[in-house]
């Protein structure tokens, strides 16, 4: 049973961020990008460190994944003048017209998977994977995000 659990939870993986990045391709953008931009919305000004720290990622890959986005004109990064090292990351307009984008795609990804459970299965579901969430070391989002 095992081993039919993670197989399951990771091909869903897989298949739930290809089915995001089909939605979010019209907007030249991959699932981390949208992720990224989200968490960026939320704390704006964030600095490189705490938002890697807030994706559980290193912060080598949070630098090397701005860069498009900086490119792109979907953030701006300045030196916060108290530390004169950190770097601080911010939306442009574009990048706050792209999180509304981001957000769409996702809310159609996840209303194809609801209507594919009854009611009952769907509050159900969610439970499970938030037990599953928390037993693997994340947390969960509060007043009602979504990442």
């Amino acid at each position: 049973m095992k081993k039919m659990l993670l197989h399951l939870l990771m091909h869903n993986g897989r298949l739930l961020e290809r089915a995001i990045e089909e939605e979010l391709a019209s907007c030249g953008l991959h699932h981390g990008q949208g992720r990224i931009l989200i968490n960026i919305q939320r704390a704006s000004g964030i600095t490189q460190a705490d938002l890697a720290r807030r994706m559980d990622v290193k912060p080598s890959t949070i630098t090397n994944m701005l860069r498009p986005l900086e490119q792109k004109k979907l953030i701006k990064r300045k030196t916060d003048p108290k530390t004169n090292r950190a770097q601080r990351v911010s939306l442009t307009p574009a990048g706050v017209a792209a999180c509304s984008e981001i957000q769409a795609a996702w809310g159609r990804v996840e209303s194809r998977l609801l209507k594919s459970l009854p009611n009952g299965e769907q509050t159900a579901l969610i439970q499970t994977l938030e037990i599953l969430l928390t037993t693997l070391g994340g947390t969960l989002p509060t007043n009602g995000e979504t990442e």
